[in-house]
């Protein structure tokens, strides 16, 4: 935030600007403020009152002005209630208070948000996708999302990487959110090889089991007669036993009695 000089510290091989520095004349924009730890807290509000600010390592006193806007999902009157937020920077930074609703009460902005997502990350990987089916858009207008936009955010990146179709539809959609553990893709992949890596690693913890319960249920069904099973779901009866393999999956052999 404040910058430092070369030599205040191991590694400080050269001065570097601080965000305070980077933002004079203009706005800065503080996401999560709440994870501010007291001491920080103490700091920030000396330069919104006084414009002043020391990097590290430096005697001399700089000077920034900007408009400082910020962001937090938690309650602040309540972190400040149990000491975990300064009171007196509260007030400061509360001035004009913008409260956005969850997404699950405003759910008319959920299409609007997940194709403007699509949009920007088939763009980012140079993958082509139409858009989500009727049902796929039903599925995300019903779901809750307690991630509210950056869960949906993870979920459009994931599905980009994952479709192989032009249209997304229920199945793609329900299988992501049923998994919300595997939402920890946390940078674009660069190269095709690496989106394989990313894909195969999202395929393994979240498509797998679902294949797996997908053959079992058809075997079960049919008695474990694979060539029923797999006519029954439309597929070839070698890529059925491929993907039973794959699964170690066996047929158990029923005993006769004598």
């Amino acid at each position: 935030m404040f910058g430092h000089q070369k030599g205040a510290f191991t590694g400080a091989v050269q001065d570097k600007a601080g965000i305070f520095e980077v933002a004079d004349g203009g706005t800065l924009f503080l996401d999560e403020i709440a994870n501010l730890n007291l001491e920080v807290q103490g700091k920030l509000l000396r330069v919104m009152e006084s414009h002043e600010y020391k990097p590290v390592g430096s005697s001399q006193t700089q000077k920034a002005d900007m408009r400082v806007i910020a962001a937090t999902n938690q309650d602040l009157q309540a972190l400040v209630g149990g000491g975990r937020f300064r009171k007196d920077l509260f007030y400061r930074v509360n001035v004009l208070p913008i409260t956005i609703p969850p997404l699950r009460e405003r759910r008319d902005d959920i299409p609007k948000l997940a194709y403007h997502f699509l949009r920007q990350f088939c763009r980012e990987m140079g993958r082509r996708i139409e858009g989500f089916s009727d049902d796929a858009l039903q599925t995300l207008l019903h779901y809750d999302w307690p991630g509210n936009v950056r869960q949906l955010k993870n979920v459009v990146e994931r599905l980009v990487i994952m479709a192989d179709e032009k249209i997304l539809d229920h199945i793609h959609v329900a299988n992501n959110l049923q998994n919300p553990e595997a939402e920890d893709i946390q940078t674009i992949p660069q190269t095709s090889e690496e989106l394989k890596t990313v894909k195969r690693l999202i395929l393994e913890k979240t498509y797998a089991p679902v294949e797996k319960i997908f053959l079992q249920t058809a075997l079960n069904a049919s008695a474990g007669n694979i060539s029923q099973a797999a006519k029954k779901v439309g597929m070839q009866r070698s890529n059925f036993s491929a993907l039973m393999k794959k699964h170690r999956l066996k047929i158990k052999k029923k005993s006769t009695a004598q």
